[in-house]
């Protein structure tokens, strides 16, 4: 069977610069605002892979784990600032149901023949190679804006660009959706750059840079492939002493993502140890009662982590979703659950050492609950003091299950507080 890229925008970019041409503005800003939204899911394609090679190495203290820790972390900045370009423009940013990428995949709206087919694999210097690698891979010089069928991201953001600045009457496209909200807050360590409030062209130019300046930039690979980025760490790009926000003179700057994968796919030797994971994990292929309930825990918190982003840009929330519950479960419950799942075999009686063992689906599951996550977790230790023979390796797995079920009932008590 051939696998074709999503295209959830149909001909997307004939559309806007159709409009641009009759100079029709009823309604002309929606295929702008699906345009911003097609770069969200873009970006957003990219996180499941990223993490999936992230929690299958064994070692996070190794630079492989870092670098790419880094990247992942960076790609939540660009769904940040893509979606405050969507809400710059009347839009609203969706991260669930039809949004949330399935897998293996190409980008939406990528052209096939030139983009890597993506799939949920264990980190390897190939997977870094020829797959990583060939998504943050900068455009050549003058390669022309293209949304639909494009080779590179850069050519997304700039088909984008040119969009809006065609767009006839400036003033009203930049109208920001009163049920939405901007983000300035969002906190991702030191990692990412300065958000962006979308008010104008300007601004939206702005914040785009910054994206494409941190990965998928237009620099031919003849040339030094931009081995350092401003757009970077808060120790390099960020606020100044004086109140600016600039580079800061003296430290060093951070290489580009497309630098970080092509150091460490070079690396052969150096390449860390990982965990046995099956590629591209189906539910249909697990038969250990251990795995199964793993891959449901995780997938109902990932779930509720795109819940938590979805609202957050949502105006007039009292709490704010993205640090109350969303960021939580990034730092806590996903990654515990998803290295359990993959030290446990596909298959009860099998050698985790030599697998294949499991690996998060990333299968976005409406209506999940707090509560429901929570009311899961003691089966989950039931099944693993009935399963799991070894003792130390089932302490190990109660334990884990305990530090997640203690996270979440501190996040459920706070949302019901919320509530109140």
């Amino acid at each position: 069977m051939s696998i074709d890229s999503s295209k959830p925008f149909g001909m997307l970019f004939d559309r806007i610069y159709g409009q641009s041409a009759a100079g029709d503005l009823a309604d002309a800003r929606k295929p702008l605002q699906d345009a911003a939204q097609l770069a969200i899911q873009v970006e957003m394609t990219t996180i499941p892979p990223y993490l999936t090679a992230l929690y299958s190495i064994s070692d996070p203290n190794c630079e492989a784990y870092q670098l790419l820790r880094s990247v992942m972390m960076e790609e939540m900045f660009h769904i940040n600032q893509a979606a405050n370009l969507l809400v710059g423009i009347g839009g609203r940013p969706r991260l669930t149901g039809s949004a949330a990428p399935v897998y293996p995949c190409y980008l939406p709206h990528a052209n096939t023949s030139t983009t890597p087919f993506i799939g949920l694999c264990r980190a390897s210097v190939e997977v870094f190679n020829d797959t990583f690698t060939a998504i943050e891979t900068p455009a050549p010089p003058h390669a022309p804006p293209r949304g639909d069928n494009y080779s590179y991201i850069a050519q997304l953001y700039d088909a984008l660009l040119d969009g809006l600045a065609a767009y006839p009457d400036q003033a009203a496209l930049f109208q920001q959706n009163a049920d939405a909200c901007q983000r300035l807050d969002i906190y991702l360590g030191k990692f990412g750059g300065k958000p962006v409030r979308v008010t104008d062209l300007a601004s939206a130019r702005l914040g785009v840079q910054q994206i494409v300046q941190q990965g998928e930039g237009s620099v031919p690979e003849s040339q030094s492939m931009i081995p350092i980025e401003p757009w970077a760490t808060y120790n390099t790009y960020g606020e100044r002493t004086d109140g600016t926000y600039g580079p800061i003179i003296g430290s060093p700057y951070e290489m580009s993502h497309f630098k970080k994968f092509r150091t460490v796919s070079l690396d052969k030797a150096g390449f860390p140890p990982t965990y046995p994971i099956v590629s591209n994990p189906k539910r249909g292929d697990f038969t250990n009662p251990m795995a199964i309930q793993l891959a449901e825990l995780f997938d109902i918190a990932y779930s509720l982590m795109l819940d938590s982003m979805e609202r957050s840009f949502v105006a007039g929330q009292s709490k704010d979703s993205f640090f109350t519950q969303g960021l939580p479960l990034m730092h806590q419950a996903l990654p515990n659950l998803a290295r359990k799942l993959m030290q446990t075999p596909l298959h009860k009686d099998t050698d985790s050492d030599v697998g294949p063992n499991g690996a998060p689906t990333y299968l976005y599951q409406p209506g999940s609950r707090l509560a429901d996550l929570e009311a899961r977790l003691p089966a989950a230790v039931q099944v693993a003091r009935q399963q799991i023979d070894d003792p130390a390796e089932r302490g190990e797995m109660v334990d884990a299950l305990e530090s997640v079920r203690d996270n979440v009932s501190r996040l459920t008590a706070a949302h019901q507080t919320a509530q109140t």
